[in-house]
């Protein structure tokens, strides 16, 4: 039952070959990866282990090499993507664990480097940037029903149905419970991990539904269930509150307060406004917290406990991480404390893939940040400064939130599909153009 793992790949092969790889981007590799678990596998040794979305990502990263390499434009990130992909496999490769380097390789580059070559060669150069925001919307809007039953049940039913072709696997994620109701994970393992898709979503929704702009003649024919993209916007908020998830609120916070400068008449002005406001209330937040994670850690489990967890990570495994040295200790780094958990990407990548890929992880967001920034900022409709205020926005959301949570499952493939796409908006402006006055339509 475990081949049903393979359909996906096997949907993935035939669009590419009649439709070509845009359309298996929007039709087969997203539903694959905001609709269904990646924590159940496929596995014939000696081949790596496959989940759903590597099915469906090995053959369009193959397609998209064959079909749209002429598109590509070297950016810096290029370069950060290279030793970030490297690194990720040199640790184990210096301990004489071959096979195991070369598996880490394989899915690095399957849920790393396939999203970041689909963001940057198959959206803005095919002029899909409507066609795919509105498809994310779409399918997270009816993940996030399907899965409000975890709220109320506390049982996830994506779990419960696909553990079926899997019976011999264990998932191993539970619901987790605050405040007397399940914290929403859905298909996406776990609450932070489901609110960074979420908001994800929730900021797009909230381009795709905004109409009353200054340049009203610069906005596009809008399809008719567009034209009720605030329920979406309201209904994806909704979702974001049942996943009890604060770090990913506070980052769809700061991704809203960025977004919101694409709107403004003088988006210079509310950007520092935005700026002055963040230090203003984040610095008092940050003695404050200080002074609430003081104190032994006890009520394992609580709110201030799982807080507490996290400020000790730092004072445990930085000195790990810097005896890791460039390439650090690989997958069985040591544990300390009894802390299993690195609930910080950053620290976690330091010490898994030493200093070298923790900065060219931080240099890849910084510089997608950074190229965004410039287009922003350059004359343009207030419609399309917007939308790259909305990518810019969610960057700086994903990279806080991953202080607080490690990066994974379909968040790791949503990080490099952005970053991918940060660079395609330093296109050709045809292609920009194309994206506004073009008609909304599908293939046929």
């Amino acid at each position: 039952m475990e081949l049903v793992t393979l359909i996906p790949g096997l949907l993935c092969i035939l669009a590419i070959k009649r439709w070509g790889t845009q359309f298996a981007l929007q039709y087969v590799v997203l539903p694959t990866l905001l609709l269904l678990p990646t924590y159940f596998y496929w596995t014939m040794r000696p081949l790596p282990s496959l989940n759903f979305i590597d099915a469906a990502l090995v053959p369009l990263g193959v397609g998209m090499v064959f079909l749209d390499r002429g598109r590509w434009r070297f950016t810096r990130t290029d370069l950060w993507m290279l030793i970030f992909l490297m690194s990720s496999a040199w640790a184990e490769h210096e301990l004489g664990k071959t096979t195991d380097a070369a598996f880490s390789l394989f899915e690095s580059l399957t849920v790393g480097l396939i999203p970041y070559m689909a963001g940057k060669l198959l959206i803005e150069q095919t002029g899909s940037r409507v066609r795919i925001t509105r498809m994310f919307v779409w399918l997270l809007a009816g993940s996030s029903v399907f899965s409000a039953y975890e709220y109320f049940f506390k049982s996830n039913p994506y779990t419960w149905v696909w553990s079926h072709f899997y019976p011999s696997q264990w998932a191993m994620w539970r619901t987790q419970y605050r405040w007397g109701f399940g914290r929403v994970a859905g298909p996406y393992s776990q609450s932070e991990l489901a609110g960074m898709m979420v908001f994800t979503a929730w900021l797009l929704a909230l381009w795709l539904g905004r109409k009353n702009y200054a340049e009203l003649k610069a906005r596009p024919p809008v399809a008719a269930l567009l034209k009720h993209g605030k329920w979406y916007a309201w209904g994806l908020f909704v979702a974001l509150f049942m996943t009890q998830a604060r770090g990913p609120w506070i980052g769809a916070g700061l991704g809203l307060a960025v977004a919101a400068i694409g709107r403004a008449k003088k988006p210079g002005r509310r950007a520092v406004i935005v700026v002055v406001c963040v230090f203003m209330i984040g610095l008092p937040a940050y003695l404050l917290g200080k002074d609430y994670l003081a104190g032994p850690r006890k009520d394992y489990g609580s709110e201030k406990e799982t807080a507490q967890y996290r400020a000790e990570l730092i004072d445990n495994y930085v000195p790990v991480a810097i005896k890791g040295g460039e390439w650090g200790w690989g997958s069985n780094f040591p544990r300390i404390g009894g802390q299993d958990s690195i609930d910080n990407a950053y620290l976690y990548f330091w010490i898994v893939q030493g200093y070298v890929g923790a900065v060219a992880l931080i240099l890849l967001i910084v510089d997608a940040m950074g190229t965004l920034v410039v287009q922003a900022f350059r004359p343009q409709p207030v419609r399309e400064r917007h939308f790259v205020l909305t990518l810019l926005g969610i960057l700086v959301g994903i990279a806080f939130t991953i202080t607080t949570v490690f990066l994974g499952n379909q968040s790791y493939e949503l990080l490099f599909l952005m970053i991918g796409w940060s660079q395609a908006m330093k296109e050709s402006p045809k292609y920009q153009i194309e994206v506004v006055r073009s008609p909304i339509r599908v293939y046929s």
